[in-house]
């Protein structure tokens, strides 16, 4: 679907370390359309206009439009293909982006693995207890079936599907907690993680305590959705701080995230 692109709408000034610029023309034009994609205007997979037609309607160079088009292109908000006539698409922000540059600055930051463990348990006791006070069938049919498919990998062995279905329960248990911001900051923090997990996953297949770990896991999980589902607040909360401090007792460490990913 190719799309039309208003004209360049009026300056701001940019702030620059404390001090204020007026932004380039590369600059104005990428704000211009980063502004209809992150406000809906632009969908995934949209074709922007070719750049002649771009050019005219911003009273551009082409210089100036490609460097618009490399500064969204390095947001990951376009992509362009080279020697394309189809011309850019649009890509919407993803979490996945946030993440890769979160384990960047966490790494070069010489955060523990430990540290990145211990802030779930800020954000989801909170979830669990507002779940419990008020449990919906829509949110615990899909926390059942998330736990189901952890056992089911349990039983079958099969250690990187179950590694993976863990990392989903966490993610469901925030998306149906209905807070958005949390739940995109539980997703960042899980890729991150899921980077170390990765690494580790292999040398754990056939380690019989880890096996026994997995088994009080899925027992865990389970018996979290029974506490949501009987409305038992206090109860809910309790039992799943307790299964985040045993779980980052397990995964966490003194070891640095950038020593992990680097080991």
């Amino acid at each position: 679907m190719s799309v039309t692109i208003p004209d360049i709408e009026s300056a701001e000034t940019v702030s620059n370390g404390g001090s204020l610029r007026v932004p380039k023309t590369a600059e104005l034009v990428a704000n211009s359309i980063r502004r209809r994609i992150i406000q809906g205007e632009l969908s995934e997979g949209d074709t922007l206009p070719a750049e002649a037609q771009l050019m005219e309607q911003f009273g551009i160079s082409r210089p100036s439009l490609r460097e618009a088009f490399r500064i969204l292109e390095t947001e990951r908000l376009i992509d362009v293909k080279r020697g394309s006539r189809s011309g850019a698409r649009v890509s919407l922000p993803k979490v996945e982006s946030v993440s890769r540059y979160a384990s960047y600055y966490l790494q070069a930051s010489g955060v523990k693995v430990a540290d990145i463990y211990e802030a779930r348990l800020a954000l989801e006791p909170h979830i669990v207890r507002k779940l419990a006070a008020k449990p919906s069938k829509a949110a615990i049919d899909r926390l059942s079936e998330a736990a189901e498919r952890l056992s089911d990998y349990y039983d079958s062995d099969r250690e990187r599907e179950y590694m993976l279905a863990g990392a989903q329960f966490h993610s469901i248990l925030m998306e149906v907690g209905g807070n958005a911001t949390l739940h995109f900051l539980t997703r960042v923090l899980e890729d991150v993680t899921a980077q170390y997990q990765k690494r580790y996953v292999t040398a754990a297949i056939g380690d019989e305590a880890r096996k026994r770990d997995r088994a009080k896991g899925v027992k865990s999980i389970k018996r979290l959705v029974e506490l949501i589902e009987a409305g038992d607040v206090d109860g809910a909360e309790a039992h799943w701080a307790l299964h985040l401090t045993n779980t980052n007792k397990e995964w966490g460490g003194e070891l640095t995230l950038r020593e992990a990913l680097a080991g």
